[in-house]
C-alpha cells in the first residue's frame, strides 16, 4: 500500500463539521505540485491543484478559500470531486499488471478528475441542413419570394424560412449568426 498523507483538518470555528481530510499519496502530491508550479498551465488548473495540495495539507475550506481567494463553494466542489475519485486514482496507479503506470499516465488521469465535466445546456434545435437552407435561401434575390426590396435583412429572412417551412420557428438574430457563421453573401 502507497503512504497515504491523511492529516488532520486543522480546527475551524464554523457551526458545520469539519472537512475531511483529503487523501493523498506522496507520489500524487508531487506529480500535482511540479504541474501546478508550470508557468504555461491554465489558470483553473492552478486553482484546483492548490485546492487539493492546500486540502491535503489539513486546511480548512475556508482557509483554502480565502489564501486562493476563491468562493467557498468552489473549494467544497474540488475537495469532494477529489475525494470521490481518489480509489479510482489509486486502482489506476497499480496499473493492470499491479506494476503501476508511468508518472505522465498518473498525471493525466489526476487531471482528468480536476477537468470541467461537460455541460448538458440546451439541445440544438436548428440541423446542419437546415442551415445550409437559410444560407441557400439568402443568397437568392428576395425579389424571387414577392419581396419588393433588393436586399435581404435579417427579419426578412426569419420570415422567409419559417413560411418556406424550413424552420418552426427563428429569431432574426439567429438568423444573422447562421449568416456569419457561413459567410455567406447575401442577395
Amino acid at each position: 500500500m502507497p503512504n497515504v498523507n491523511l492529516s488532520k483538518v486543522e480546527p475551524i470555528m464554523s457551526r458545520g463539521k469539519p472537512a475531511p481530510a483529503i487523501p493523498i499519496t506522496d507520489r500524487q502530491y508531487a506529480l500535482l505540485k511540479q504541474h501546478g508550479a508550470k508557468h504555461s498551465l491554465a489558470h483553473h488548473y492552478k486553482t484546483r491543484i492548490s485546492i487539493v495540495l492546500l486540502a491535503s495539507e489539513g486546511r480548512t475550506n475556508a482557509s483554502v478559500g480565502r489564501e486562493l481567494k476563491i468562493d467557498l463553494k468552489t473549494v467544497k466542489k474540488w475537495r469532494r470531486r477529489w475525494i470521490a475519485a481518489f480509489d479510482s486514482i489509486e486502482a489506476f496507479a497499480l496499473g493492470e499488471s499491479g506494476q503501476g503506470v508511468s508518472d505522465q499516465a498518473l498525471l493525466q488521469k489526476m487531471l482528468e478528475v480536476l477537468k470541467d465535466r461537460p455541460r448538458s445546456g440546451a439541445p440544438k434545435r436548428i440541423s446542419l441542413a437546415q442551415e445550409q437552407q437559410i444560407v441557400a435561401l439568402a443568397c437568392q434575390k428576395p425579389e424571387d419570394y414577392g419581396i419588393p426590396i433588393t436586399q435581404w435583412n435579417r427579419e426578412l429572412l426569419a420570415q422567409v424560412a419559417i413560411s418556406k417551412g424550413i424552420v418552426e420557428t427563428i429569431s432574426p438574430r439567429y438568423t444573422s449568426e447562421i449568416l456569419k457563421k457561413k459567410r455567406a453573401p447575401t442577395a
